[in-house]
């Protein structure tokens, strides 16, 4: 891992990268930095960016969290957005390196966290019982798993449940082992934390309407669970509760477990939904940091995003499910795409209404008297789209913009071409430098079939229903990208794609508009020698981990 240096400029608020990869940050006498917004992810697989993603890449590139300095106390370097106020750490894996990383940032005295939000964010199994794979939940209660008595299961009493039963519970065995929730005693030994419920449920009510991503294995794996309406769903947001344990747990009777341990720490109140590994050893530590007036629990988040469920279809065994999960989780992209995508509507939330999310919490904001500035991005807060009452059909709006039929599917009409300026060399010939075109997509021909240009294109949203883009990149990288006009939906309007990269896009058949159109700026310019059309057999042989979505957006 890269090891940087930090140097603060006090009077401008900026934080630069120094020479010397070794040299130590000196903070005597300088002010600490005003953290905004903790970003704490638990995991990455490889590099932090250009490889395999784990938890923390997508939130690197998508909060440009490009500054980053070394912290010898935990696992990961610190990496920072200096002009946004957003940190990110990335924890290790497990309650213990997630525990003292977070205190260690805590007692970091180059950091001023008194008034930080803290958003844990990272993939979990999931009760099929609840959600689907790729689904995000925000938690209210956090649920220990790891403390209590245990009696193995081969010397346990014939009609016990489980040999495993909560601590101190010993005189009341005849009736603890099924969780009577009626024999709960209050523990200081971190069972069970609740998180600010208020703050949850403001961040689910932002976030709830997040188009979640959703890939054809994930759809072929739901299928698998008939008894389980919620699991055959496609992706979605919803709120449930983390249990936290350090064994990595699977099966159809540790999921009832874990529905009745939440439910007995909780007294009934909470669910079970999904399962980690480091959530109460974090908010542990935000304990201990409140206590010491370093940091607001009152302001800690848990979003838990679902790479696999908690248990097999009625199909398979336990140990074989876990085996085959072993190879990859049918879930994983999605997981790290639905993290991003939900948790980054909640942090940009924060940062833009920062002069009132500093001082108030998001959902004391609307009741708060003193007047609201009216300018940049102070005042910036959430809104409701009104529906248009109107819109022009597909008919009106091809015919007034002259379009004709493209060969990938939709509509297009070219609106420039550079031919004013000197051509330019290139490997296929001598090129304009730019053309411009209209591009749309319909209900009635709702797919842009997979196509490679070599030519780098940049797109733009202009109206209508959301498009969704599939990428695949030259070493079988896959990416989704969704353009459209509600940032706070993670939906993008601007987006680059270069030249070698295969590109398919396509919008639902049921959207409000029944369109989306978008323009495109090429460069060099287009020429349809340019542009190879994707074969199913030849990209389905190229990139087989993606033959289903091959099937399904080419020709």
């Amino acid at each position: 891992m890269k090891k940087f240096t930090l140097c603060l400029i006090n009077s401008m608020a900026l934080l630069t990268l120094a020479c010397s990869p070794q040299k130590a940050l000196d903070t005597q006498g300088e002010t600490p930095i005003e953290v905004k917004v903790v970003v704490v992810n638990m995991f990455e697989i490889g590099e932090d960016q250009g490889d395999k993603a784990g938890e923390f890449q997508l939130w690197k590139a998508g909060q440009k969290l490009d500054t980053c300095v070394p912290f010898p106390a935990s696992y990961h370097d610190i990496c920072l957005n200096p002009k946004t106020g957003v940190l990110g750490i990335v924890t290790g894996m497990g309650t213990a390196r997630a525990a003292s990383a977070i205190m260690a940032l805590g007692l970091d005295p180059r950091f001023d966290l008194t008034k930080s939000y803290w958003l844990v964010v990272g993939i979990a199994g999931v009760d099929p019982h609840d959600a689907s794979i790729g689904s995000a939940v925000w938690a209210n209660y956090l649920v220990d798993g790891d403390l209590a008595h245990e009696v193995d299961a081969r010397d346990m009493p014939a009609d016990w449940q489980t040999g495993y039963f909560p601590l101190f519970q010993e005189q009341k065995l005849d009736t603890t082992t099924d969780f009577d929730a009626s024999t709960y005693q209050d523990s200081p030994n971190g069972e069970v934390y609740q998180l600010n419920q208020a703050l949850s449920n403001w961040a689910f009510e932002l976030t709830k309407d997040v188009t979640l991503s959703d890939y054809p294995a994930m759809e072929a794996l739901r299928a698998k669970y008939i008894n389980y309406p919620n699991a055959q769903k496609p992706p979605f947001v919803l709120q449930g509760d983390q249990l936290a344990a350090a064994t990595f747990w699977h099966g159809k009777h540790l999921t009832e477990w874990a529905n009745d341990w939440v439910r007995y720490w909780t007294k009934g109140q909470g669910n079970f939904v999904t399962s980690g590994m480091e959530d109460t050893g974090s908010y542990q530590a935000i304990t201990y940091l409140d206590n010491a007036k370093k940091a607001d629990k009152s302001r800690f988040m848990v979003l838990r995003t679902a790479s696999n469920y908690s248990m097999p279809p009625d199909s398979m065994t336990a140990l074989d499910n876990l085996i085959a999960e072993g190879k990859g989780y049918v879930g994983m992209q999605s997981s790290l795409e639905s993290a991003y995508a939900v948790g980054s509507v909640v942090v940009d939330n924060i940062v833009a209404n920062w002069p009132q999310t500093k001082t108030l919490l998001p959902y004391e904001i609307q009741n708060d008297t003193r007047p609201t500035p009216q300018a940049g991005l102070s005042a910036i807060k959430p809104t409701t789209t009104t529906k248009l009452a109107q819109h022009l059909s597909t008919e009106e709006l091809v015919k007034a913009l002259n379009l004709e039929d493209h060969v990938e599917g939709g509509f297009f009409r070219q609106t420039f071409k550079a031919e004013h300026r000197p051509m330019i060399k290139t490997e296929a010939g001598p090129r304009v430098t730019m053309t411009s075109i209209y591009y749309l997509l319909s209900a009635e021909s709702p797919i842009g079939h997979f196509h490679m240009n070599q030519s780098d294109i940049m797109h733009y949203f202009h109206m209508g229903d959301p498009i969704t883009y599939t990428l695949i990149h030259p070493d079988g990288h896959l990416e989704t990208i969704v353009m459209g006009s509600d940032p706070n939906k993670g939906q993008v309007m601007q987006m680059m794609v270069k030249g070698g990269i295969w590109k398919a896009s396509n919008i639902p058949t049921d959207g409000e508009y029944g369109y989306g159109l978008i323009g495109e700026a090429v460069a060099p310019g287009f020429e349809y020698s340019d542009m190879q059309l994707g074969d199913k057999a030849a990209l389905s042989a190229q990139f087989p981990q993606h033959k289903q979505l091959i099937n399904q957006l080419s020709h």
